[in-house]
Parts: structure tokens; sequence; C-alpha cells
């Protein structure tokens, strides 16, 4: 008789608050928003508007666009890049309150660019130039925080240009700041990196007490201790006015409220606010679009923002930023960066940022301000040193010449002009690649034979445009008669509609030259395309489906050796540390889910990745991996949506497989009252899968391979969702869960009864249910120790 073992727990569904990361998000939010505060200030004394209005855009961007955008880890706000446009907005607009009704229209246009769905724009534009824009943002970061290092901090907005638009560079700041060199900012500066280094070490992330503790958090400390004690060694030390944060400091509840204002209304009619707004809106969507791709890249958990989405959330944050007195706002990479590296996982990270800097307005801006700018360019150094990292131009260098040159001119054009001319070049640059690219690798040519009969197969490149249909026709015009040809454009993501019609005129000549066509095209219409063209027979179409395998293995093949030309020669010298147990039904490649290269991982699979006593199959595969391979972590993995899992809760009769799922069945009876206490048939079908995978874990643990093993071996039990590509530990502990059964059943089986027990479990729990007579519940008992003598068992 099975027993019910303990379970983790484990959410049975997914939610859209994950409070998992609440630790990591309330580091992120923290450290962000202490670096926001005199961003926000800064952006706002250099773009001609009042202080305050920097803040409540911050403000703004923390709740409202944190509330509302699908992205993880982008936070919004003022940002630097929209500087020019506000100030010759306020130039032809005359007042604040006329620019704060242009943010509002703004807002809305947003909003229907959102509808319209604009979002596209942003996959039109080269990962390699994404990356080229953030290793950019980092040197200038790290280059822009070098006159704060020196002590010279009148130059507050951080604005991400290497030679700004008011006509000072950086050369002038630097040579400024050697001449009012300052050694307590010096100091707090270098301490500051000192301590953020040292957080990274593996001593400080090991030590439970001050891997607890954001490093930023102590660097502000630290900053503000040494600060005050140079003023008690000499106030002529201490640092004051521009070197320290300067937040506004309202006296009273009504000096607050007055810090708000609303647009002026009466200027609806003004044509030039219409003229504004569309600017505001154009580069904060552009602006906004590109930093969520780029914080999208930065994300450890590689979650993918819908980018329509991103501009609704984007324009509801203007419209609310205007209303309330605040200057326009976008997703801004700075402040998202450094809430990533200081932990921020989820929404709630922009959620906490938007918070910490509302509450610090209320209730202790007068703190704030103690804060040295030094202590904040320690911050944002290492932000820019983890965004610029040499290894980021190494890998683009090793691609090959396509990715490195875009991303190179990227980082120089940003370097040079701004941030969205930058972009834009280097999107240039990445456009003339794919068109030299699309035009070399537009289509392939193979010759084969089929029974004795010549085929020519031409395959398309990934993209075909109306440069490519001279070539192509000028193949298909050469053919000879009395040929098959396959046309393959099943690889294709874009095929022009004029490579299209020229291929479907062909098709009628052809016929006339006895020349038999095939085009296989893209998508769900593939089998009915093939099918239902003349002189294809259905034999002759499974053949070329089959033939098809082939032909993906040789551009497989092709694209591996082009990355790396000694791919297959380290991939035959790989020495898995992994065993995988998992699911037929789960289509994804181990690989692929983990990122590991071929090799790296042992894999075993069945129906609902079970592990059954009796599967000489699996207890084979077992066997090997561990006294041959000497694997080191055995992983069972199941996945939301398993078939099998779904079959047995229906309890379908499916012959063999009905037998095979008994276990799954049993698992489910085990669990029956916890599974029927779920709301929806979704809930149950999640929570059995993640049960499912628990209790094949333990039944791992049970094997005779696992418990001889000679070396340590770590179980693991995963749940993977098919939709969203996440690998979720379930953090199954086979320790501590066996351990309740070595402090719980504490009764041998002897022949005069049972006897309780002391002492330790050192086998595994083989448990039975023991009758003790009518009327009275069974005892759970457990056969012989290994330290006892043998006494029999049930």
């Amino acid at each position: 008789m099975s027993v019910s073992k303990p379970m983790s727990t484990v959410a049975g569904s997914s939610k859209t608050w994950d409070f998992s990361y609440f630790k990591s998000d309330f580091q992120g939010g923290l450290v962000s928003f202490l670096v926001a505060v005199p961003l926000c200030l800064g952006i706002a004394l250099a773009s001609g508007a009042p202080l305050f209005s920097g803040i409540i855009a911050g403000i703004v961007g923390g709740l409202v666009v944190g509330a509302l955008s699908r992205s993880a880890v982008s936070i919004s706000g003022p940002e630097a890049g929209l500087i020019l446009v506000v100030v010759s907005s306020l130039e032809a607009l005359g007042s604040f309150k006329t620019l704060q009704l242009a943010i509002c229209v703004a807002g809305l246009m947003q909003l229907v660019m959102g509808v319209a769905k604009a979002g596209i724009i942003s996959n039109f534009f080269p990962s390699s130039v994404i990356k080229g824009m953030l290793a950019a943002i980092g040197i200038i970061l790290i280059l822009k925080q070098l006159p704060h290092v020196l002590g010279y901090d009148a130059d507050a907005v951080e604005s991400l240009a290497l030679f700004s638009w008011n006509g000072g560079n950086l050369e002038g700041l630097l040579e400024h700041a050697l001449r009012e060199f300052n050694a307590t900012a010096l100091v707090i500066a270098l301490v500051s990196l000192a301590i953020l280094i040292a957080w990274e070490q593996p001593f400080f992330k090991r030590n439970k007490v001050l891997s607890a503790v954001p490093a930023a958090l102590i660097v502000i400390i630290v900053g503000i201790t040494i600060n005050t004690l140079a003023g008690l060694l000499s106030p002529a030390y201490m640092l004051g006015g521009t070197h320290l944060v300067r937040l506004p400091v309202p006296t009273s509840a009504d000096e607050f409220i007055g810090l708000f204002t609303l647009p002026d209304f009466s200027q609806l009619a003004n044509v030039k606010v219409y003229s504004a707004a569309f600017s505001i809106a154009l580069v904060a969507s552009l602006e906004a679009l590109l930093a969520v791709e780029a914080t999208d890249e930065l994300d450890p958990l590689k979650r993918k923002t819908p980018t329509n989405r991103e501009l609704k959330a984007q324009g509801v944050g203007n419209l609310v930023s205007g209303l309330l007195g605040g200057l326009p706002l976008t997703s801004v990479i700075v402040r998202s960066s450094v809430s990533i590296n200081a932990g921020g996982r989820t929404k709630l990270a922009a959620l906490m940022h938007g918070s910490f800097l509302l509450l610090s307005v209320i209730l202790f801006p007068r703190l704030l301000n103690l804060i040295p700018w030094a202590a904040l360019a320690g911050i944002l150094l290492v932000t820019g040193y983890k965004l610029a990292r040499i290894s980021i131009f190494r890998q683009h260098f090793q691609a090959g010449l396509t990715e490195f040159l875009p991303f190179i001119v990227t980082i120089g054009a940003i370097l040079l002009t701004d941030l969205l001319i930058g972009i834009g070049i280097g999107a240039a640059v990445g456009f003339f690649f794919v068109l030299r690219e699309t035009y070399k690798n537009a289509h392939f040519f193979q010759s084969y034979s089929v029974e004795g009969q010549e085929h020519l197969r031409i395959s398309l490149g990934e993209h075909v445009s109306f440069l490519n249909k001279a070539s192509i026709m000028t193949v298909l015009k050469d053919i000879p008669v009395n040929t098959t040809v396959e046309i393959d454009g099943t690889n294709s993501a874009f095929i022009d509609r004029d490579v299209l019609g020229a291929i479907e005129n062909f098709r009628e000549t052809a016929r006339q030259r006895n020349i038999r066509l095939i085009f296989l095209r893209k998508g769900d219409d593939y089998a009915q395309n093939l099918a239902g063209q003349p002189h294809v027979s259905g034999k002759e179409a499974d053949f070329e489906a089959y033939y098809k395998l082939f032909e993906n293995n040789r551009n497989w093949v092709a694209e591996k050796l082009r990355r790396n030309p000694r791919f297959f020669e380290a991939t035959a010298q790989q020495t898995p540390k992994f065993l995988f147990i998992g699911c037929s039904d789960n289509h994804v490649s181990v690989s692929e889910m983990t990122g590991t290269a071929p090799g790296e991982v042992f894999v075993h699979r069945n129906v609902a990745n079970l592990v059954v006593s009796t599967d000489l199959n699996l207890a084979s595969v077992l066997q090997y991996a561990v006294q041959e391979l000497q694997i080191q972590h055995i992983i069972v993995c199941g996945h939301y949506g398993c078939r099998g899992v779904k079959a047995a809760m229906q309890n379908e009769d499916e012959g063999a497989v009905s037998s095979w799922l008994s276990t799954v069945r049993e698992v489910m009876q085990q669990h029956q009252h916890e599974l029927g206490a779920l709301e929806t048939e979704e809930e149950r079908y999640r929570r059995l899968v993640e049960l499912n995978v628990i209790e094949q874990v333990y039944n791992l643990h049970q094997t005779a391979t696992v418990q001889q093993a000679e070396t340590p071996l770590h179980l693991h039990g995963w749940v993977y969702d098919i939709h969203g590509g996440v690998i979720r530990d379930l953090e199954v502990d086979v320790r501590r869960d066996f351990a309740e059964y070595d402090t719980i059943f504490r009764y041998q089986v002897a022949p005069e009864g049972l006897r309780r027990l002391a002492g330790t479990l050192h086998q595994p729990p083989s448990i039975y249910s023991v009758s003790t007579g009518a009327g009275r519940g069974p005892i759970i008992a457990i056969p012989p120790f290994d330290a006892d003598a043998a006494l029999g068992v049930p």
C-alpha cells in the first residue's frame, strides 16, 4: 500500500503578482529610488521646469506606469533624452502650464499609438544595435561620474550624451573638476566603490546577514557618515550645496499641495500645443520602446515586454504626469539597470521605486538631502561597468562583422551625438548588413535524385525581397525540361509579393515544359499547399516532408559551423553532469530549455516523466548515468499542459498508456483533499503536474542505484511552463522530508508485533499499513533498520 509523503508547498496557479521576489524587488526599488532622486531634480533643472516636476514624473512613472505596464523590470520617469524637446516646447508655448497640456495630449497620442499596435516598431531594431545602445549608456555613465568622483557636482543632470546640447563637453567638465578637486568627495567615491565590489565577492554573498542588506544602502549610509565625520574634523572638509542631493522641502501641507499644478486648458485651441505634443509623444515613445527592448536583454529571466501595452501604459503615465504638474516621462534604462543589478525581478520593484519617491518628499526630504553625489556616483559607476563589460565587446567581435560593426557603430554614434540619432545610425548600418545578407543568401540550390528522376531544390532565405526576384527568375528560366523543382520557402519569414507572383507565373509556363513545381510555404497551410499542388501525389508529398528533415539538419550543421568551426568536436568531448528525466509530451529540447550545449545533459523521457521501479529502461539509464558518467545532479522535470497527466485525471482508457498512468492516478488519490480544495479544473490540473513531479523525486530517491551511489547525488524536481518557457524549481528536499518519517514513524515489524524504536532511519522508508483490529485505525510501520537485527518484513 502506498502512503502519502510530505510535499513541498508550491503554488498551483500562475499569479499576476509574484511575491516570491519581494526581498529582491524591495532592494531594486530602494536602490533605483536613491539614484533617481537627484536625476529627477537635475533633469527638471536642465529643462527649465519647476524642480518638483521631475519628482512628480518619477512618482507617476513608478506607480502609474509600473502598475499598468507588462514589463517586469523596466522603471519609468523623466529622462535626459527629453530635455531638448521640453526646452524647445517651453520656449514655443511660453508657460509650464501650457506645456502640461501638451504633455497630456502627448499621452493621449501614445494611447492611440498603442491601440493602433505601433509597438511593432521595436522589432525592426537589430539586437546588436540594442546591445550597442546599452554599452554606450554604460560608457557614458562611467565618464559622466568622473567629475562627481573628483568633487565637481554643478552639472547635476546626467544627460545621455558625451557632448551636451548646450555646448558643454566632458573635457571641459573634467578640467573644471580638477580645478575644484575635493578630497572628501574622492574618499567617499573610492570607499563606495570598494563596498560595492566587496559585496560581489563570495564571502559577502554567502553570508546570510550581509547578503540581505543592499550594498547601495550601505554605500549611502557610509557616504553620509564620512561626510559628517569630515565636518567634525573641520567644517571646510564637509560637502554641502551642489555636492549633496537637493530635494524641495515643503514646510506645510498647503505648501506641499501647492507643488502640484493643473494644465492651462484654455490653450486647447492653440495649434502649437499639438505640435509640441507630437514631438513629445514621438521621442518618448521611441525611447520607451528601445528602453524596454534593452531592459528585456538585461532581464535575468529573459521575459518579453508586450510593446503595444507598454505604449498604452506610457500614454496613461504622461497624461497623469501632465495633469499633476510633472515632466514628460518614458522608460529609463539607467534606473532600470540599477534596479536589476540590485536584485529587482518583477514590476513590484517599479512600484517600490515610486512609493519611496512619494514617501520621501512627504516624510523625510531633509534626510535625503544629506546624501553626497559622490556616493551615488559610485553606484552609477558600477552600473555603467556592468552595461559595458569587456566580455560584451569580445562576444560581438567573435560573432563576426555583421554583428560587431552595427554594435560598435551604435556605440560611437551615441557617444558623438545623442541616444536617438546614434541608434538611428546603428540601425542603418544593421539594415545594410540585412540587405547584404538577404541578397547573398536569398536562395540555395541542390540537386538530388528520387527513384532515378532528377530533382532540383531551391531553398529560399529568411527574407526574400524584390531585390532577389531577378536572380530567382534567372535560375527558374534555365531549368531543363522533365525536371521536378521544389521551391522551399518554409524557412522564410518574409517573401515579397513580386517574388510570389513570379513563382506562380512560372508554374503556368513550367507545365508546357513538363516541369513539375512544388512550392513549400511556411505556416499552418503547409500540408494543404503541398497536397493541393498539381502533379504531386500523396505519397510524393509525404516523401517531400520527410526529406525536409534532412534539409533542416544540413542547414543546422552549416549554421553551427559558421558560428563555431569546432562545435561538433567540442560537443563530442562533453561530459554530462546532469541526468534529465522528462516527459515525452514536452516538445522543447532540454538544450533549448536550459541553454546548454548538446552533450551537457544526459536525457531520458517517458510519458508523464514517471520513475517506476519496474521500468528497466529507466533503471538502465539511471545506473549508466550514476556509475559510468558520474552524474552529480538528477532532475525530474514535468510540464504544465502534460497530456499524460490530463489523461490520468480523466481516467481515459488508453490500453497500455492507461496502465502506465496508474502511478499518476495514485498520486491524485493520495492528494485528493488538496486537489479538491482548488477552485478550478485548471488549478487542479497544474497542481497535479507538480505533485506528480515531487512524487517521482521520492521514487527516485528510493531506487537502489541512488541509495548505493558512491558519490553524493543531488535530486531536483522541476516544472516547465510551455506557454511562458520558464522553469520552476519545486525545491524538493528528500532528506528533510524523509527526516519527518524518522521522527514521526518509529515502529518496526517484529515477530511479536510492533515495537517502537529509537535511533536514526538509515534506509529509504518502505512503509506499510498494519491493521490493528476491527474498529481501530492502521499503524504506520517501517521494516528493520540497517543497524538492527533482521526481524522479518510484512
